[in-house]
């Protein structure tokens, strides 16, 4: 009887210890749990605590280029001056699409007119400036010579409205004031008071100096083209920059003497004043467009044969040079960036001939920045003149014994490369 009890106690004493050790592997279990779960809340906490990824910083612009211009919003720009007004901006509306924008482009301008001359026409709401604006590619004159400054302010409501001084004038300080005022805040403060828009822009336009000072005016008061372009930019420091009226200024003067320091020297004007009809217009448009803050760097084409006074079209060689001479103009307005001398040279084509049923079919590669392709054959004879997209001609009365070479076209600016002379097939 006493080994039976004995052996009872022994049983029961096995089985606590085996539920006793049951509840500790229990317990090991839910500590393990518990820890794993802290180390998962620890590694969630690091996840959250990693840095955002830095947002881009918002183009805040500067005083020599507006923030940059919304691509999907119409920009309404207005520009106020004489002759050199008309130059800058004649292919406006070509630049700033080219570059992905959506513009309204007008032109107030009465040749010769100083700023004296604008604030006494506007002040007496004299009819005397004529009105073009371009909306769709073309220039529409609203009124030839008989437009009231007000009445242009107020017909839209602007975005940019842009200032200049006469060319006779715009080196000279003493023309920009009175004895009483700027003519500067006259005219930005009569520009904004008939401006619907009470956020618009006023901008100056510091204009280029002449590469020829032979009138008697300039030999005055000018010893040449560097010394009127230094009074220039002094002028517009202290006439324009420090006394605050205007929001902006564009440096086109500085990005047309830049220009001159490149391969095409002093090739930007067409009467020692005004810009040429094509390239000078072209780089000047291009300077104010980037002031207005549009991005250039969509801009891939040169075509001027929109205007009436130019039917050429330029190499898009010349695009990385405009570019830099605008960005350089926009780090340093008032003083000159040597650009490089050696002008861009074009790719020779590489020409193909094959025999077809209907003749010699050529074929070439096609050359970066050519206006256009001329086919001719061993005789010196112009087979064909073709434009820049067309890479194929076939002639038809060609054989074997025929001679062909494929000439790339440059511009006034850049000379042509030609092909090897290959013979027909056949």
């Amino acid at each position: 009887m006493k080994r039976t009890l004995s052996l009872l106690l022994l049983l029961a004493l096995l089985l606590t210890g085996c539920a006793g050790g049951q509840a500790d592997s229990s317990a090991s279990t839910d500590s393990s749990s518990e820890s794993s779960a802290q180390s998962a809340a620890f590694a969630d906490d690091s996840s959250a605590a990693e840095e955002p990824e830095p947002e881009e910083e918002p183009d805040e612009g500067s005083l020599y280029r507006l923030s940059a211009a919304d691509p999907d919003t119409l920009l309404k720009i207005l520009v106020v001056g004489n002759s050199f007004s008309v130059d800058s901006s004649e292919f406006l509306y070509e630049v700033a699409t080219d570059a992905g924008y959506q513009v309204l482009i007008a032109n107030l301008n009465r040749s010769s007119t100083t700023l004296a001359d604008h604030w006494r026409y506007a002040r007496n709401s004299d009819a005397v400036y004529t009105y073009r604006k371009n909306s769709a590619g073309s220039w529409d004159i609203v009124a030839d010579k008989s437009a009231i400054m007000a009445q242009a302010l107020e017909d839209e409501d602007w975005d940019i409205i842009l200032f200049q001084q006469q060319s006779y004038m715009a080196g000279v300080a003493s023309s920009y004031h009175n004895d009483e005022t700027s003519y500067v805040t006259l005219l930005a403060d009569f520009a904004r008071a008939h401006c619907s828009n009470g956020a618009v822009k006023i901008g100056w336009q510091m204009t280029w100096s002449l590469r020829e000072c032979t009138e008697r005016y300039y030999v005055k008061r000018f010893t040449g083209e560097l010394d009127l372009y230094e009074k220039i930019c002094a002028a517009v420091q202290t006439q324009v920059e420090d006394i605050g009226t205007a929001d902006f200024i564009i440096a086109t003067g500085t990005a047309i003497q830049n220009a001159r320091t490149s391969y095409l020297g002093d090739t930007l004007d067409r009467d020692g004043k005004h810009l040429s009809y094509d390239l000078g217009r072209y780089l000047a448009a291009m300077s104010v467009a980037s002031g207005c803050g549009m991005d250039l760097s969509g801009v891939d084409q040169l075509d001027t044969s929109v205007s009436s006074k130019s039917r050429t079209t330029l190499s898009t060689l010349h695009l990385p040079l405009l570019r830099q001479c605008v960005a350089d103009s926009e780090q340093t307005p008032y003083a000159i960036t040597q650009q490089g001398e050696t002008a861009p040279a074009l790719e020779q084509p590489t020409l193909t001939v094959q025999a077809e049923e209907n003749g010699q079919a050529l074929t070439w590669t096609p050359a970066e920045g050519a206006t256009g392709y001329e086919v001719t054959d061993g005789s010196g004879e112009t087979l064909a003149a073709l434009d820049a997209e067309t890479t194929a001609y076939t002639d038809e009365a060609g054989t074997g014994r025929t001679k062909y070479q494929v000439v790339a076209l440059g511009d006034d600016y850049l000379d042509d490369a030609s092909s090897l002379w290959v013979y027909g097939e056949g």
